[in-house]
Order: structure tokens, then C-alpha cells, then sequence
């Protein structure tokens, strides 16, 4: 029981520091290129949905939706909560990066816990 609720903290922090984020007026160190906000809204959520999926303990590809699906209702709120912060508005774009970058890191997850655990276990026995 406890370390299911441990195995939750990583994403709860993120949640934290996207809700701190989300907060802010104005966000000192983004990246100044084209698009520079879609691309970090892209990785943050990947990073967000990667800790959603270790605490869902997905391991199947057929499952990333449920990271998916969670991350963006996320960024939904997430969006509206923005248009309460003064200087930033809701953007449908930024929910778009936010729900691409969130099924981009529960596959990654999937992938790291399937392929390369698997590679591992392979390495193992071969040392035995």
C-alpha cells in the first residue's frame, strides 16, 4: 500500500510545479525560437504522463491511453486556470503539445519498461 502511493510522488510533483507555472505572469527562462512554448509545453507533458504511467503502473502499449487521457483533462484545467492569470491566455495549441507530449511519454515509459527491461533481464541470464 505504501508504495503505491510512494510510486506517486514524481507525478504529483510535476503537477505542482505546472500548477506553480501556470501561475506565474511571466516565465523567465523560455526558450526565445518559434513555437519555443510548444515545444516545452511538448516535453513537459511527456514528462508529466511518463510519471502518470510509472504510478498507473502501465506496461502495455494498448494502455497508454489512460496517462493520455489523464494528461490532457490535466492540461484542460490547466488552460482554463492560465485564463485566470494575468498576461496569459488559454490556447488549444498549447493543449494540442500538451496531450502530443503526453502520449509520446506514457510510450516512452511502455517502452522503457517492456523493451529495455526485457534487454536487461536477457543480459542477466546470459552472465549466469
Amino acid at each position: 500500500m505504501v508504495k503505491k502511493i510512494l510510486k506517486w510522488i514524481p507525478a504529483l510533483f510535476v503537477a505542482g510545479c505546472n500548477f506553480y507555472l501556470s501561475s506565474q505572469e511571466h516565465i523567465e527562462q523560455m526558450p526565445s525560437f518559434w513555437n519555443a512554448d510548444k515545444v516545452v509545453h511538448f516535453f513537459c507533458f511527456a514528462g508529466f504522463s511518463f510519471w502518470i504511467a510509472f504510478a498507473c503502473n502501465i506496461n502495455k502499449f494498448r494502455l497508454i491511453w489512460i496517462p493520455t487521457l489523464i494528461i490532457s483533462l490535466w492540461a484542460i484545467t490547466d488552460e482554463i486556470h492560465q485564463s485566470f492569470t494575468p498576461s496569459r491566455e488559454p490556447s488549444v495549441l498549447d493543449w494540442l503539445a500538451d496531450t502530443s507530449g503526453a502520449a509520446v511519454g506514457a510510450l516512452i515509459f511502455v517502452w522503457v519498461v517492456t523493451v529495455l527491461w526485457e534487454k536487461i533481464k536477457n543480459m542477466r541470464s546470459k552472465k549466469a
